[in-house]
Parts: C-alpha cells; sequence; structure tokens
C-alpha cells in the first residue's frame, strides 16, 4: 500500500478497535514521523531529534529544500542528528517508503503553518489502522473559540501580517473536524493523542543564539531570517517573547482591536511562538500528563525559554 502526493494521500487500512488508551511515554530512539508543511514542521523534526528521537521529517519537496537549509547548525551539525527526510510529493516521491515510515512510527506530529490543516483522507493516511506501532499523536490546531477576532484581526492580516489567525468560518470547520477525526483514530488505536492550539504564529529563529547573542539555540538557524525577506522583525521577536503560557482548553482570546499595532514585532493577545507550539508538540509525546487532553499555547515576553525538563510541570500545572 502506498501514499500518493500530498493532496490526494491514500487511505490506509484502518480497523477499529476500542480498549481504553494508556498515557505512554516515548523514550529516546522512538520512531517519530512529523508530518507537515513550513516552518513549525522544520521545528517539530529539528526538536523531536534533538530529543533523540528517530525523526522522519514528511513534506512537500519543496519544504524539504528549505528545511535543510535551516536545520543545522554548529552544536547540531548535518549528519549528527537521527534525522532523515522524505517528499510528500514532488522529486523524489516515494509512496512505499513513506507507508513504510508512518507503520512503524511510535509517535506522530502533524502540524501546518499555513491557515488550514490536514483533510480526514490525509489523516486516514497519517493515523493507520491496528497493524501500526503508534503509541502517540500530537497535532497543531488553532484557538477556535472566535473571542478577540473579526474584523480588527481581519484588517490586520490582510494589511500587516499574512500570518494572522483570523478564523474564518470554513477554517474553524476544517480545524474541527480534524481534531475529532484525529481523536477518533487513535482512540481506535490505542494511541493517546494531544490537540496544541495556535493563534498568530511567529517567530521560529534562534535569534542571535549562534553569534553568542540572545535567543533560543534550539530553534531554526539563521537562515531562517535570510531566506524570509520582509520579516527580519520576526529576531526582535525571537529574542523577546521566549516566555511560554500554557492553558488548558479552547480559551485563548486573538488579538482584538490592538491586532494592527501588534500584528509584527510586538507580543499580543492571541500570539504563539512558532517554537512554543512546536515544543509542546513534541513534548506532549514524552510527558504523561499531556496524554488526550487539548492545550493552548500563547507567547509572552521574556528572554528564556523553556528547558526540555520543564515541559512536564507546565502541562501539568493546567
Amino acid at each position: 500500500m502506498q501514499l500518493k502526493a500530498f493532496s490526494t494521500l491514500a487511505t490506509l487500512s484502518f480497523s477499529p478497535r476500542h480498549a481504553p488508551c494508556r498515557a505512554v511515554a516515548l523514550d529516546a530512539g522512538a520512531s517519530v514521523v512529523v508530518g507537515g508543511a513550513g516552518t513549525i514542521s522544520f521545528l517539530a523534526a529539528r526538536l523531536a531529534a534533538i530529543e533523540g528521537f528517530a525523526t522522519t521529517l514528511i513534506a512537500p519537496a519543496t519544504d524539504l529544500e528549505m528545511a535543510r537549509a535551516v536545520m543545522y547548525d554548529t552544536a547540531h551539525p548535518e549528519g549528527s542528528l537521527p534525522l532523515q527526510y522524505l517528499p510528500l510529493s514532488g522529486p523524489g516521491w516515494d509512496g512505499e517508503a513513506l507507508t513504510t515510515a508512518v507503520e512503524a512510527a511510535e509517535g506522530l506530529v502533524l502540524c501546518l503553518d499555513k491557515d488550514w490543516t490536514f483533510t480526514e483522507q490525509q489523516l486516514e493516511s497519517f493515523i493507520p489502522g491496528v497493524e501500526a506501532k503508534l503509541q502517540h499523536v500530537s497535532l497543531m490546531s488553532r484557538n477556535l473559540n472566535g473571542e478577540g477576532l473579526g474584523f480588527f484581526s481581519s484588517a490586520a492580516k490582510r494589511g500587516a501580517n499574512p500570518d494572522v489567525w483570523e478564523a474564518t468560518k470554513e477554517s474553524v470547520d476544517n480545524y474541527q473536524q480534524a481534531e475529532r477525526v484525529v481523536k477518533a483514530r487513535a482512540e481506535a488505536a490505542q494511541a493517546t493523542w494531544t490537540i496544541v492550539r495556535a493563534g498568530t504564529l511567529k517567530g521560529g529563529g534562534s535569534g542571535d543564539s549562534g553569534i553568542g547573542g540572545e535567543g533560543e539555540a534550539r530553534f531554526l538557524n539563521a537562515q531562517y531570517y535570510e531566506r524570509n525577506l520582509g520579516s527580519m522583525w520576526q529576531l526582535l521577536y525571537d529574542v523577546g517573547a521566549l516566555g511560554v503560557k500554557l492553558s488548558a482548553g479552547d480559551v485563548l482570546p486573538g488579538p482584538g482591536f490592538t491586532a494592527a499595532l501588534t500584528a509584527t514585532e510586538r507580543v499580543g493577545s492571541g500570539d504563539s511562538h512558532r517554537g512554543a507550539v512546536a515544543t509542546a508538540l513534541v513534548e506532549a509525546m514524552r510527558v504523561p500528563s499531556a496524554a488526550n487532553r487539548d492545550f493552548g499555547v500563547a507567547a509572552v515576553e521574556g528572554k528564556t525559554f523553556p528547558a526540555a525538563d520543564q515541559w512536564s510541570d507546565l502541562f501539568s500545572a493546567v
């Protein structure tokens, strides 16, 4: 059975089981697939590999070229991380290799740096049936409650930053359907799940940490800024918005009437740092208290990002 191109992923065999799920904690060495597109998927794959997971990033071929450019640094040079790449579409596509990777995965992280998420058919391909080894699924979703959204966020999206989250009805329906499918398929496969909610995604690079300055060294290298011309403001964000606030459930608001003022480098209500969202997705695979729960991730002003061993307390505290 082979996976087709990203827009038409084939459905893998699925046979429901209804035994209760157990909270699991994956250890270093476990096989993890990160499926998605854009910066958030690069971050999740790099962080998973740094944690010692045998990681496969599955993304469109055009994204993988960018991923390779931003993934490595002096602390983690190319070849030093347990990380491989498989194109989900385009040159080098190999359906058999994709199927093998998905069926062998003990952990699965699904995240798209877009205003939309996976379709039901795509999720069925990433979360196969009872023959798979899957133990946990982490899905990136969005803040869907509608608070602090509407006209002001829509205007800021079009006039200041296209990444502003505006929660259109079509997008909300798409994410809600994806959440339902992930929960149902994870339960049927006797795997646990975690939903990690984001608002407006900002940042993602390592700031000036590569030259001895401020920022989080675990994030993407300086090529991230050089390849995103016109968004160098994100470097400022990456050194000043490293605080993290987790909330249980779908409760975080959007930017409200200050949307235009906080659309770029300023930390605003409704912001989520890409690095924090990616870290939450990865750490949820290691932390039993994150199992079968959903969390919102908010950016907070701060110069220090939580260490890997602090995430268990962050999840447990909410």
